[in-house]
């Protein structure tokens, strides 16, 4: 196998790794939902506000902004959910368990970057295959006439 042949498959293997890695962002973009962290407030302290706290959602300290986040367990959601399928978490539940919820721009920004990265390298690859044809066409010996 030839140089030329070589790149030519590294080229085509880039291209598909672009492609898997397309795919991959996508499926897990999917999986985003709007989400707001929250630490529940103890009852006690629930018990003293009334229900006014039930009319913005559960009683609890807002952490950040909503955001598009992609939690996978089920276990850290709150059972109230917000405006526009708003959806609670338990922030301390996440902190004990562990979980690093993945952020949707996160998500898009490593998938897009990988997808130009892989095809940025598989043009590199194709060009090179192109280049070494052309100086193996120019170092080939002139044919021979037979008579």
């Amino acid at each position: 196998m030839n140089r030329t042949t070589v790149l030519n498959r590294l080229a085509a293997v880039c291209v598909g790794l672009a492609a898997v890695a397309l795919v991959i962002g996508l499926w897990l973009g999917a999986q985003a939902q709007p989400v707001q962290l929250l630490r529940p407030a103890p009852a006690a302290q629930a018990g003293l506000f009334g229900d006014e706290a039930g009319a913005q959602g559960p009683g609890g300290t807002r952490i950040g902004s909503p955001q598009d986040l992609i939690i996978r367990n089920q276990a850290v959601f709150l059972p109230e959910t917000g405006a526009d399928g708003l959806r609670y978490v338990d922030e301390p539940m996440l902190s004990k368990l562990e979980l690093y919820p993945l952020q949707l721009k996160t998500v898009r920004l490593l998938s897009i970057l990988t997808v130009l990265g892989l095809l940025a390298l598989a043009a590199a690859f194709w060009l090179g295959g192109r280049w070494s044809r052309k100086v193996a066409l120019r170092a080939a010996p002139p044919p021979r006439e037979t008579v």
